[in-house]
């Protein structure tokens, strides 16, 4: 059951799949129209899920579900997965790469490899302070205090 991603409770659970690079315009409404059908038919054990997504900084789609109503069970959360698979295949690009680093400079989300990222941290493109996106974040309220955060507070600060 596909409902409005603002209207999720904040303690629904999260899974934040950031491409490796960002996604064009036509690339975004692909998926909203897939990710739409998807969610509507999306169930665990035959239960509907109540679920939502969006998609943010041109590079992040933030699927959530209220767990309070109805839990993903390991086959739901595989069928999602195998989603952004295909969306994968479809577009020749990865939705889960773990070392694409997402970043704000002069307010622009940058995807950065690790090699990248770490070039960008010698000449002092980047720093401590620089904002960078925790994908790691398990609740939708967690998407305004925690996804968000300063290098220093990442995990990606081994990268200092």
């Amino acid at each position: 059951m596909a409902i409005l991603f603002n209207d999720m409770s904040p303690l629904s659970r999260v899974w934040v799949f950031q491409s490796n690079r960002l996604l064009s315009a036509e690339e975004q409404v692909f998926i909203n129209s897939k990710l739409s059908s998807f969610l509507v038919d999306w169930a665990t054990h035959g239960t509907p899920l109540h679920a939502a997504f969006t998609i943010e900084n041109n590079c992040s789609v933030i699927v959530a579900v209220d767990e309070n109503i109805q839990a993903a069970s390991g086959c739901s959360i595989s069928s999602l997965t195998a989603l952004f698979e295909f969306f994968g295949t479809e577009f020749k690009l990865s939705f889960f790469d773990r070392f694409s680093i997402a970043h704000i400079t002069n307010s622009a989300v940058f995807l950065s490899s690790v090699n990248e990222f770490r070039e960008l941290i010698k000449v002092g493109k980047v720093t401590e302070d620089t904002p960078v996106y925790n994908n790691l974040i398990a609740l939708k309220q967690d998407l305004e205090s925690t996804w968000k955060i300063p290098l220093k507070k990442s995990w990606q600060k081994r990268y200092l």
